[in-house]
């Protein structure tokens, strides 16, 4: 038939893998396997895609662009502006706005036996760790204790994820604050908050 419009995108295999990734792990990422999901039959990949390596760049590239653990602006220089941005990556990693911990988790178990989800990941984590540092260079650190504190920050976040904690978005929002004083040191971000709030202007 001439002109006939294929029955899935690009996108619907994509996310159909996302969905297949989260839930089999890489095993469940094979052609027919993912094809019976969406009810098309395997020529539908070969439309789409040249083969599963470009299928699996896909995914990956995917996982880049969507998977925001942080958000997309950059920490501001000055204090007060740089804990509220604080507030706000806390917030969308509560709601999980922007931030798929399961597809996250899902990417990292397979960088353990695939090279490219390997190089992926590591460059996730180099930049979210480049971008909290600055974050915590901004609300009063030197290089280094902005450096490890950086660390220590993704690492419980990515920990907390990892082991399974089970908590509601009420219990998480009721101890954010707590955790936060902890991982970032009271101290400054007490210094921080009064910058942001010494800036507002008053109420006439």
């Amino acid at each position: 038939m001439v002109g006939r419009t294929p029955k899935n995108t690009v996108q619907d295999w994509i996310e159909a893998a996302q969905r297949t990734l989260v839930d089999e792990g890489i095993a469940g990422l094979k052609v027919d396997r993912l094809a019976n999901r969406l009810g098309v039959t395997r020529g539908g990949f070969y439309h789409n895609f040249k083969d599963r390596d470009e299928f699996f760049d896909q995914i990956i590239a995917h996982w880049e662009a969507t998977c925001r653990f942080l958000p997309e602006e950059a920490p501001p220089p000055k204090p007060g502006d740089a804990v509220e941005w604080l507030d706000r990556m806390i917030a969308r990693l509560i709601e999980s706005d922007g931030y798929d911990y399961h597809f996250d988790l899902a990417v990292r178990e397979w960088a353990r036996a695939d090279k490219r989800a390997e190089w992926a990941v590591e460059r996730a984590d180099r930049e979210r760790l480049e971008v909290l540092q600055r974050f915590f260079e901004a609300i009063g650190y030197d290089d280094e204790h902005a450096a490890i504190r950086a660390r220590v920050f993704y690492y419980h976040q990515i920990g907390y994820y990892a082991i399974g904690v089970r908590q509601s978005i009420p219990e998480r929002r009721k101890n954010a604050q707590l955790y936060i004083d902890i991982l970032c040191g009271e101290e400054a971000l007490s210094a921080a908050r009064a910058a942001a709030k010494a800036r507002k202007p008053k109420a006439a």
